[in-house]
């Protein structure tokens, strides 16, 4: 059977653990012997997105098409046809997908520029024979929009678990993400650098060992170089960055998809969110206690050292979100095994 899965395909090393976690959920319903293959949401020069070329292929080559997961409603990362989209004759499943809001100059939330129209998302959406998105803050927004989605977490969620009694034998990373690539207002955006010089000298004190920044996008390293005292990790390889989180002591994230997969292993991680999707991310799978928000938070460096000194506490949080994250989890699988039932009935 051939899935074929619209997903963002930017240089990225989350989209990349989205994709691949996703993948691994199909392999789990319809089969090891299935055939993946990714599409970039954009349109491109030979295919890519939900436009006439690409649904012209998946018509003749595909049994299902799953589009997801990551931001494709809110990041301008879809190319959207809609009579292409009518066209389409194989099932269609929205798996893992997010929208958001950003906090505008005022601190005010408000629509991105970027964002899928809203006559696109609905159109999207009734054409899904299964449509689900990652968190409910993103569920809310649809229903606002007069689009009826289930909520069913993201696929980095899902990942498996570390071995029980596995030491973590990595360092301390922090997940990094250039300033110039958050949304939101001026003030925080210079605080960021401020921010990091004085988390990299407090969690060397405590752990008397490197920190590493993981640097997710290549041009995360140019805000890297700004701080010599910390070395760069660069990933562009899924594997490689898995093995990493899972074997780090601390875990400390800008990126919301550093947090989840070590929430997902059992890592130690403490996450830091700064716009709506992140915040209601942690909220809907009952980690909001260990978020810190940075529109809110006065000293965030020091949120994160009272967390960071908890360990236990934290894994005794994530104990309690287990069984909220497995229930998600039994919903995307229903989601999926719904999907391969309409590809073999076709």
């Amino acid at each position: 059977m051939n899935i074929f899965m619209v997903r963002p395909t930017t240089r990225n090393i989350g989209n990349d653990l989205i994709g691949y976690a996703t993948a691994e959920l199909l392999y789990e319903v319809f089969g090891a012997a299935t055939n993946v293959v990714s599409i970039p949401a954009l349109k491109g020069p030979q295919f890519g997105g939900l436009v006439a070329r690409q649904i012209y292929d998946m018509n003749r080559l595909a049994d299902a098409v799953i589009v997801g997961g990551g931001n494709l409603f809110e990041n301008g990362q879809l190319s959207y046809d809609v009579q292409a989209v009518n066209a389409l004759r194989r099932p269609m499943m929205l798996m893992g997908l997010s929208h958001g809001r950003i906090t505008g100059r005022d601190g005010q939330m408000e629509d991105r520029t970027d964002a899928l129209s809203p006559t696109a998302i609905r159109h999207l959406v009734e054409h899904a024979k299964v449509a689900m998105v990652r968190d409910t803050g993103s569920q809310e927004i649809l229903a606002d929009l007069g689009a009826k989605v289930t909520v069913g977490g993201c696929p980095t969620l899902y990942l498996p678990p570390n071995a029980e009694g596995e030491a973590a034998t990595g360092g301390v990373i922090i997940s990094i993400r250039h300033p110039m690539r958050m949304s939101v207002p001026a003030t925080l955006q210079w605080r960021i650098a401020e921010d990091l010089r004085r988390l990299i000298a407090a969690l060397r004190a405590e752990y008397a060992q490197p920190v590493y920044l993981a640097c997710h996008d290549y041009i995360d390293l140019e805000f890297a170089a700004g701080f010599p005292e910390a070395s760069p990790m660069y990933f562009d390889e899924v594997g490689r960055y898995i093995e990493a989180l899972r074997t780090c002591k601390l875990h400390v994230s800008y990126r919301l998809h550093g947090f989840l997969p070590c929430l997902a292993m059992g890592s130690h991680s403490i996450n830091l969110s700064y716009d709506e999707r992140g915040r209601s991310m942690l909220s809907t799978i009952g980690m909001a206690s260990w978020d810190v928000d940075l529109m809110q938070s006065g000293d965030c460096v020091s949120a994160i050292m009272d967390r960071a000194r908890s360990a236990a506490q934290y894994h005794r949080a994530r104990q309690d979100a287990l069984p909220l994250i497995q229930e998600l989890r039994q919903i995307t699988l229903r989601g999926l095994q719904t999907l391969r039932t309409l590809a073999t009935e076709q």
